[in-house]
């Protein structure tokens, strides 16, 4: 039980530390009066990109999970 406690307060620690990262980075990449609008269109482009593939496989993650049978050897 406490480990599912400290895993579960792990990784929302993780998610507000990530998402003010990114937060701070698009603020950043946004900002910067000196990087070509390409250049800041393909930065945005890719992080969103990054963060639609991360949820994608953590909710694939979750329903192989949830869909897999318990054999055990």
């Amino acid at each position: 039980m406490l480990k599912k406690i400290g895993t579960i307060i792990l990784f929302i620690s993780l998610a507000l530390l990530l998402g003010s990262g990114v937060y701070h980075l698009f603020l950043a990449i946004i900002n910067d009066p000196g990087l070509p609008i390409l250049i800041k269109l393909a930065l945005v482009g890719l992080i969103v990109a990054l963060i639609v593939i991360l949820i994608a496989l953590i909710k694939e993650r979750r329903e192989d999970k949830k869909n897999e049978r318990y054999d055990h050897r």
